[in-house]
């Protein structure tokens, strides 16, 4: 088994249809990479670009895994407190979730 995948403790998922491209994934995206880098996470958190997620028209969505949390209407602005309370302290910030899987 590739050793990176043995690291890992979270996928995100980003939507990168056209909708929400045209709303900053990439930059909401870059704004995950160089928080985790910052937190040395970035070895425990894997980072992949989907096609549509089937929630359009609330903004950039980005799915947690294995917590199926989905956060939405995301901003570059928004990640810092997302990494720092959701994958440091554990607590999922509420009011950027639209929905959460049942396990």
């Amino acid at each position: 088994m590739n050793m990176r995948l043995k690291t890992l403790k979270r996928h995100l998922f980003f939507c990168c249809s056209t909708h929400c491209n045209n709303q900053d994934a990439e930059g909401v995206m870059e704004a995950f990479k160089e928080e985790l880098v910052k937190h040395g996470l970035h070895k425990e958190v894997k980072l992949n670009k989907t096609s549509c997620l089937g929630l359009c028209g609330n903004g950039v969505f980005v799915l947690v895994y294995p917590e199926g949390v989905w956060y939405y209407a995301l901003t570059p602005e928004d990640v810092p407190q997302i990494v720092q309370e959701h994958f440091i302290d554990g607590d999922i910030v509420e009011e950027k979730v639209m929905m959460k899987l049942q396990a």
